[in-house]
């Protein structure tokens, strides 16, 4: 199966993060690769954990967080999803969090549990095995798993030294012949690395960034486009819902054919869609930018309607009154406790009533009304 990441050309990762405005308003953010190391264990496998459940959620089925004492050397285990009767397919991430980058003298323990839990068939064989390390992986560590022979051979030197007495508590563990021969017929080629950069990288435009980085949101946002001139299948319903309104304000029809006889509703009407198309390029970007367990802040849908439903229920002498109060309440809602502060405007939680009444969850017409 092909990998979830391109090959990333050599670049300065301080060259990466461009300086924003609010960079300039509290100072420029910590380079998010040095911050990354400076993360606690819990934190950064907590990351890990994240990264592999919803940015690689295409490529596994699931995902399960091992991690202390009777993990076998095993972190966080990621299966790929599997047909009845196939065997299962898992990759395997370690976690390391370590003063410095990793080398070959911190992983041989490791590389020893992965051979010996697998020879004695406590587990399946991964298909891949990766490191992630906080600080990365060090240059003679990257020459290792350049050459997975010597990887091999390096394992069997430091048997004694590194992992025979560090397997288990319960015995050691000898290199007998036949294990031995286990190993040295084993496929060292599953042992790889994920550099920091590489994980930066993919959660870049994604909400999660600014949680664990700060320095808000990195992606740019769509140019909200002119309204088109006929109205689109998608306007239909909070089209239709502010005909009614506009009815109910003037107790005689009011249609797209005869809205140019009523000025006022005329204009406004045109107001509704821009406002409609600026919070669409909004939502767009709030979708394309959140992980898929969304447990990092509520959706902007769910916080304008938390904020505008008690408006939207009481009484109003017509829905007119009742758009034009619904949306002022929309308009003066902070949303300074979100990631998308430095990107959500007025004009959005205005146009965001309308997208909820596109989704049936407020009508400005409400029949209790006298």
């Amino acid at each position: 199966m092909r990998e979830e990441f391109l090959e990333i050309p050599i670049s300065d990762p301080e060259k990466k993060y461009q300086a924003t405005g609010q960079d300039a308003t509290f100072g420029q953010m910590i380079n998010p690769v040095k911050r990354m190391s400076f993360f606690s264990p819990d934190e950064f496998e907590s990351f890990i954990e994240l990264w592999i459940s919803h940015f690689l959620k295409n490529k596994y089925d699931k995902v399960v967080k091992c991690g202390g004492a009777g993990d076998l050397g095993r972190d966080i285990i990621a299966y790929y999803p599997s047909l009845i009767g196939e065997s299962t397919k898992w990759d395997n991430y370690q976690c390391k969090h370590y003063k410095s980058a990793l080398t070959p003298s911190d992983i041989w323990i490791e590389l020893g549990k992965c051979c010996y839990y697998t020879y004695i068939k406590e587990f399946s064989l991964p298909n891949k095995y990766y490191f992630t390390a906080s600080k990365g992986v060090g240059t003679t560590l990257i020459n290792f798993f350049e050459n997975p022979n010597k990887l091999k051979q390096g394992l069997l030197d430091n048997w004694d030294s590194k992992c025979k007495k560090l397997i288990t508590k319960k015995e050691h563990i000898e290199l007998t012949p036949a294990f031995k021969q286990y190993i040295e017929d084993f496929d060292f080629t599953i042992f790889t690395y994920k550099t920091p950069l590489e994980l930066v990288n993919s959660v870049e435009d994604s909400i999660a960034f600014s949680f664990y980085f700060g320095g808000g949101l990195r992606k740019r946002r769509e140019v909200a486009m002119t309204p088109p001139e006929e109205i689109q299948v998608k306007e239909q319903k909070y089209v239709e819902k502010l005909f009614l309104a506009y009815e109910d304000n003037k107790k005689v029809q009011v249609n797209q054919e005869n809205l140019n006889k009523f000025p006022k509703f005329n204009r406004h009407f045109d107001r509704q869609r821009v406002s409609y198309y600026t919070a669409e390029t909004l939502l767009d970007l709030e979708r394309d930018t959140r992980t898929n367990g969304e447990h990092f802040v509520t959706k902007v849908k769910d916080e304008v309607l938390s904020n505008i439903i008690d408006t939207v229920e009481s009484s109003f002498d017509n829905g007119f009154e009742r758009v034009k109060e619904v949306t002022k309440q929309a308009r003066q809602i902070s949303f300074e406790a979100h990631p998308l502060r430095g990107v959500v405007s007025p004009e959005d939680a205005h146009g965001i009533c309308h997208h909820l009444a596109n989704d049936d969850l407020i009508d400005w017409v409400d029949e209790d009304d006298e």
